[in-house]
């Protein structure tokens, strides 16, 4: 009862009680279920998951509810890395980017049909919302049907799946009506997309990674296969959509002093018909407020697993057979890692505090190899149909929060908002619509690759590729400039039309790389121009790994292609450069620890980190601070300071073997950065390296 009435908090409750080991027994289950709990408890299911314990055991229904034993969310091993392989690039967030204005404005159309004084139900509107924006990205299209009956569905197979109920409840009734009406939904869909391939017509979806994908041994996907990941985003956005989107809208209405924080964010970015990722990833605040409602109100609650190897942990042996649950949201509220835990705090996830970052402690979509695989346009969708209603219409929340446990713990249903007022307000002026880089912590591996990635020189109207040339590389500009152009001519005829120009930081080919598809146009040099080249694998693979955007990709490239001429320089035994009135360029040398510059301090320099490392540390209650991430050398740090004239958000060190550095100060960057964020390092190391006439003897 305890559990049912307070599921947040009363696994982290009986974690400080007794300890990360004990053992739980449930009034509609005859065994007792084993826990383990804590930072270590997430970390071992995290690294070795794959190797411990056994989904088929786990869910043994699975296969006969399914009809299939191919899915990568109930199985293991190879077989489970490559059917995830096959649905993770279909569920990023770069996939999700050209969806996201038909998102907006389906929502949009829906919600302008709401009147002030209106109560609306939120689970269920939030999840009709949700639901149709999921059917936008993955099919093209809106479900057109009531949405409530799949949310019912979703949440009926969980339960037979996970919870025990009996397998009757999907072969009988509504729930067995529902189930055919979405497989039939999807196997016209899919004969829809074999029939009319991406391009002109329509642009590439979740569908058609489906009809992509093999089994391991190449052969398609069996057209069983192919149905059961097409009702992958359908479940889980049943599952998850009206509770997520439930808690954030209520979080943000109940509480006036965070929604004024948020609101401008909303307004400026949800002001026109034009939406991107980098829009939805400058809104730093309301993206705070996400991640407090998911730390506070989380989906991915526990985990259920059943050892299949004979394992130690917190003192105690575990054999095969086991069943295990690990509450990896209990490391949500413990004051350790998340000081005042139940406290609704958006700065939490400033960057001088990055409580997320905490390596397996934040945890709301899971963890490990099973981890949710749509989270990324999963919280997307969420800031479209939030956003979009919150710049639409006040709203009124009253009512207290009262959870229910049905699949998953989660609203009750029964919520309602009252519909105020109709908003009516322009964009605030002046406001930058492009978000700075995010920082990733790639692998080794892909970093060596990025590393390794060729230098492309094109001279004036030089072809960089064709339109129906396959793909097979992806290209960052560093210099110059392209003239993007497409043949909308008949058989026979020529009729080109120029689409765009893209200059330093954009990004070329990288729709043909993730869908596979021929390109789409035909590229060429305006001006001699230099590119960086990365191969389709390495995009492919940077993609699923850590559901990075091509954007972000390259500008994880280009900063590290600029370290790596640095480093040469350096190497080089040349002096720096002085530019006079332009600004300085100098060399440092930090020892071990020695610290570069302090959360406060003004911005006023530039640094790329020749050899050796940085940290980047956050200030903790313990004393010792925490190291939020590792800067090693090729890379930069310190732009965005001097971008947005705002003080230094972090503390940086030098990393424990020390570090050689080039400093620029704030002329010298304005001088070679000429506005453009994403140029900046490439061009100032062009400049430095290349201006010959700057060095002095």
């Amino acid at each position: 009862m305890q559990l049912r009435s307070n599921p947040y908090r009363w696994w982290p409750e009986k974690y400080v009680e007794l300890g990360p080991v004990f053992r739980v027994k449930l009034p509609t289950d005859w065994r007792p279920w084993i826990v383990i709990a804590g930072r270590e408890a997430n970390e071992l299911v995290a690294k070795e998951g794959a190797r411990l314990f056994d989904q088929k055991a786990t869910y043994p229904k699975a296969p006969k509810v399914l009809e299939t034993e191919y899915h990568p969310s109930f199985t293991e091993g190879a077989l489970q890395r490559h059917l995830r392989r096959q649905v993770a690039p279909g569920f990023s967030r770069q996939a999700a980017d050209p969806h996201l204005p038909a998102m907006m404005g389906w929502v949009r159309d829906y919600v302008d049909h709401w009147t002030p004084g209106q109560t609306i139900r939120v689970t269920e509107e939030t999840a009709r919302m949700g639901l149709n924006c999921i059917s936008l990205f993955a099919t093209g299209r809106d479900i057109g049907e009531d949405t409530e009956q799949f949310r019912r569905y979703a949440i009926t197979f969980t339960q037979v799946i996970a919870m025990g109920m009996p397998m009757l409840l999907m072969k009988f009734g509504r729930t067995r009506k529902v189930r055919l009406g979405l497989d039939e939904m999807i196997r016209e869909r899919l004969a829809e997309h074999r029939a009319t391939p991406p391009g002109r017509a329509r642009a590439p979806d979740y569908f058609d990674f489906i009809l992509r994908g093999t089994l391991p041994e190449g052969v398609e996907l069996p057209e069983r296969v192919q149905i059961v990941f097409g009702q992958i985003p359908f479940k889980n956005m049943g599952v998850y959509a009206g509770r997520v989107m439930n808690h954030v809208l209520m979080q943000l209405v109940q509480r006036p002093d965070v929604l004024a924080r948020v609101q401008p964010e909303i307004d400026r970015v949800f002001a026109d018909d034009e939406l991107t990722l980098e829009e939805i990833s400058s809104m730093d605040a309301t993206q705070a407020a996400v991640k407090e409602t998911l730390r506070l109100l989380p989906t991915a609650v526990t985990l259920q697993r059943t050892v299949a190897e004979p394992f130690e942990f917190g003192g105690y042996q575990f054999e095969v057979g086991d069943r295990l649950f690990t509450p990896i949201s209990a490391t949500h509220f413990l004051p350790e890692y998340f000081p005042d835990p139940d406290r609704f705090d958006i700065d939490r996830y400033s960057p001088d505090r990055g409580e997320d970052h905490q390596r397996y402690v934040y945890n709301p979509f899971g963890v490990g190899h099973h981890a949710c695989v749509a989270h990324g346009v999963f919280e997307a969708i969420t800031m479209v149909v939030v956003g979009t209603v919150l710049h639409r219409w006040k709203l009124e929340a009253p009512y207290e929060l009262h959870t229910i446990f049905d699949a998953l713990p989660g609203p009750d249903p029964k919520h309602e908002m009252k519909v105020i007022e109709r908003r009516e307000i322009a964009p605030p002026p002046g406001e930058r619509r492009r978000s700075p880089t995010q920082r990733y912590s790639l692998s080794a591996a892909l970093l060596d690759a990025l590393d390794d990635a060729p230098e492309v020189t094109l001279a004036d109207d030089e072809l960089l590729f064709s339109q129906g040339d396959a793909p097979d590389r992806l290209y960052f500009i560093l210099d110059g400039k392209l003239r993007v152009s497409t043949d909308r001519g008949q058989a026979g005829e020529v009729d080109e039309v120029d689409l765009a120009t893209l200059g330093p930081g954009e990004v070329v080919g990288e729709i043909g790389i993730l869908h596979g598809l021929p390109r789409v146009a035909t590229v060429r040099a305006i001006g001699p121009a230099t590119l960086l080249a990365v191969d389709g694998e390495t995009f492919s693979h940077a993609v699923v790994e850590s559901d990075i955007t091509a954007r972000e990709l390259g500008d994880v490239a280009v900063r590290r292609h600029a370290g790596a001429l640095i480093a040469q320089l350096f190497d080089s035994g040349r002096r720096m450069p002085r530019l006079g009135r332009h600004g300085h360029v100098e060399e440092l040398e930090l020892e071990p620890g020695e610290i570069l510059f302090r959360h406060g301090d003004p911005a006023e320099h530039y640094f790329l980190v020749a050899l050796g490392s940085l940290e980047e540390l956050a200030e903790s209650l313990a004393g010792e601070p925490r190291v939020l991430r590792v800067i090693q050398a090729p890379d930069c740090i310190g732009e965005v300071g001097l971008l947005d004239g705002r003080p230094r958000p972090t503390t940086v060190r030098a990393g424990p073997n020390g570090s050689r550095l080039l400093s620029l100060d704030r002329n010298a960057f304005a001088r070679v950065s000429g506005g453009e964020e994403s140029q900046a390092a490439v061009s100032l190391v062009a400049k430095i390296r290349f201006d010959d006439d700057e060095y002095e003897d």
